[in-house]
């Protein structure tokens, strides 16, 4: 069985988001994409991009003078992965008392529980007609 990459850290979370954003980034681009919210150092970026690739998380390719990051796994897979690890350490693996939490804190829209909603439809028609 593949062994798991290593978990986001926030700065490398926070990186990675421009990087999905384009399929694929320049340190340039993703520093641009940063100061948007907030001051960051081109090399600060430029060396957890690094690791990133050392971790498995980035692919790098020359691009003319410059190096362009590419994601292993889509940000569907990453967010999901980083949320059942979440759910397994605080909550022994049950993700209702993390639902009913958010549900209780109004941290879920009526949007989102209506999504909610057709997804449990839809996963109860699978199980009736496997």
């Amino acid at each position: 069985m593949k062994s798991a990459k290593p978990s986001l850290t926030e700065s490398e979370l926070e990186i990675m988001h421009p990087i999905w954003e384009r399929d694929g980034a320049t340190v340039r681009q993703v520093v641009d994409a940063l100061r948007e919210k907030k001051t960051v150092a081109y090399t600060t970026v430029m060396t957890l991009m690094n690791i990133l690739v050392n971790k498995g998380h980035l692919t790098r390719e020359k691009q003319g003078r410059a190096f362009r990051y590419v994601p292993t796994r889509p940000k569907t897979q990453v967010l999901s992965s980083m949320v059942n690890d979440f759910v397994k350490r605080a909550f022994g693996g049950s993700a209702r008392p993390l639902v009913l939490g958010l549900v209780k804190d109004r941290k879920l829209s009526e949007e989102d529980l209506e999504e909610i909603r057709r997804m449990i439809r839809e996963e109860e028609v699978k199980e009736e007609n496997p």
